[in-house]
C-alpha cells in the first residue's frame, strides 16, 4: 500500500544518514530543558495514542522492532530490511491512531525547548546532504501516512 511504498522510499533515502549517527552517545536520552512533569505529560500522550492504535498494527510494530534487534551491528544500526519494516509498521500504527492523537504527542514534545545550540550541534555530526535527503523523504512519508488516516 501507499504507506509501505513510502516506507521503502524513506528507508532507502535515510539509511545513509542513520548509519552516520553515533547511537552510543547519551545525547539521545536527554531532554535538556524538560522538567519531569512535562516529560510525564508527554509520555501520557504517547500512551493514549498507543491505546488508540489498531491492535494488529501495534503487534506488527512490536514484532518489527523485536526482529530488528537481532540485526543491530556494533554501531547500533539495524539492517536496511529491518529498518524498512519498522518504518512501515510505524506508519500503519500512526495512521490507525488518527491525526488528533498523533498531533497531541507531537505538540507535547514540541513544547520542550532544546535550546538554540542543539540543532547546529547535531547537524555538525552528520552529512548535511544525507540529512536533507532523509528529511525530504520523511515529509513524503508523513504525507502518505496522513492520507491513509
Amino acid at each position: 500500500d501507499k504507506i509501505d511504498d513510502a516506507a521503502k522510499k524513506l528507508s532507502a533515502a535515510s539509511y545513509p544518514f542513520l548509519k552516520e549517527i553515533d547511537w552510543s552517545s547519551d545525547v539521545y536520552a536527554k531532554l535538556p530543558t524538560a522538567g519531569p512533569f512535562d516529560v510525564l505529560k508527554a509520555i501520557d500522550k504517547m500512551i493514549v495514542m498507543g491505546a488508540a492504535m489498531d491492535g494488529a498494527a501495534l503487534k506488527a510494530g512490536a514484532e518489527a522492532h523485536h526482529k530488528a534487534l537481532g540485526s543491530i551491528d556494533a554501531k547500533g544500526v539495524t539492517s536496511l530490511a529491518d529498518y524498512t519494516a519498522i518504518n512501515a509498521a510505524i506508519g500503519h500504527m500512526v495512521a490507525s491512531a488518527g491525526e488528533s492523537k498523533t498531533m497531541d504527542v507531537y505538540n507535547a514534545f514540541d513544547s520542550f525547548s532544546l535550546g538554540k545550540d542543539v540543532g547546529p550541534y547535531m547537524m555538525s555530526k552528520v552529512s548535511a546532504n544525507d540529512a536533507s535527503k532523509a528529511y525530504k523523504a520523511f515529509l513524503e512519508f508523513k504525507d502518505a501516512v496522513k492520507a491513509s488516516q
